[in-house]
């Protein structure tokens, strides 16, 4: 029988088979003997990779950057120097900051509010719309003047064609900014109405927090928390909000891939409105950040 050539060297395949049995041992079907409230929400601040839930002797369960492990498992040059992050503490942190926030539901008004920038408070919508008025009703009558001008032989043709047209145009342009005041006045509409669901939501949620199981708070913790990021001893929170009841049976999954930016107001604000505006299934408020320390 001819023997065929190995694909791989003796080495990596002893490596790989390392590896396997290590994800293997530390699966999350495999793990019955301890129970991680933030399994697979954590990250490390100082290096940016994922925190694994392990168990130490003596039944310390801590977080552990995977950049503290060989350079095969984190593909990294170097150790990351960040400390154990004490698994209990943690999550107890985490966890009561969440009831918090879904005790006082004005705190996530408040972010809402801010990123919506002040653009659609009632007042400022109703001086816009009066400011709008009086210029078209400027317009007009300036036009009926310069119409008057041309039939009592005050202008010439050609200028009077000339300041019409300019005055036409005014006009549209004061036209276009009313289309866009409405449209963003049906966008506060919206807005309104998703703030309605946040409280909704949190009144009913804030009942059971008292008695919940631990399958209870982890289905919870699912829900509202895209990634918890520690640094030292600072711990950053970052919370999603569902804005429909239908939303909140599904897990948040599209900040995965952005946990580290922090996007400017305006982009929070495009990201919630191109959200509303096209119907998705998964409506959100992101990036509801909270800090809390790591005693």
């Amino acid at each position: 029988m001819a023997q065929v050539p190995a694909i791989v060297s003796q080495e990596q395949f002893e490596l790989v088979q390392e590896k396997l049995a290590h994800n293997q041992q530390f699966a999350r079907r495999n793990n019955t003997a301890h129970q991680y409230l933030l399994r697979a929400l954590v990250s490390c601040g100082v290096c940016r990779l994922a925190c694994m839930g392990r168990n130490h002797e003596g039944g310390y369960a801590y977080y552990a950057c995977r950049g503290k492990k060989a350079p095969i498992y984190s593909c990294r040059d170097e150790k990351c120097p960040s400390r154990y992050i004490p698994a209990q503490q943690l999550d107890e942190l985490v966890w009561q900051d969440m009831c918090e926030i879904l005790r006082h539901p004005e705190h996530i008004v408040a972010a809402f509010q801010r990123a919506q920038g002040g653009l659609w408070l009632p007042q400022e919508l109703h001086a816009r719309r009066e400011n709008l008025r009086k210029a078209r009703v400027s317009l007009e009558h300036q036009m009926e003047r310069l119409t008057d001008a041309y039939l009592a032989n005050v202008l010439q043709l050609g200028e009077y064609k000339r300041r019409h047209q300019e005055l036409e145009q005014r006009l549209q342009s004061v036209a276009e900014q009313v289309r866009q005041l409405e449209a963003s006045v049906g966008r506060r509409d919206e807005l309104a109405a998703m703030v309605q669901c946040i409280e909704t939501f949190c009144q009913r949620v804030q009942q059971g927090l008292a008695q919940a199981t631990f399958e209870q708070k982890r289905q919870l913790i699912e829900l509202l928390v895209d990634r918890v990021v520690v640094t030292g001893e600072e711990v950053e929170i970052r919370y999603v909000i569902p804005l429909s009841p239908k939303n909140e049976q599904i897990r948040f999954c599209h900040l995965r891939l952005d946990y580290f930016h922090c996007p400017t107001r305006a982009e929070r604000l495009d990201h919630l409105l191109q959200r509303g505006a096209s119907g998705s299934k998964n409506q959100y408020i992101g990036h509801l950040r909270r800090f809390r320390a790591l005693l």
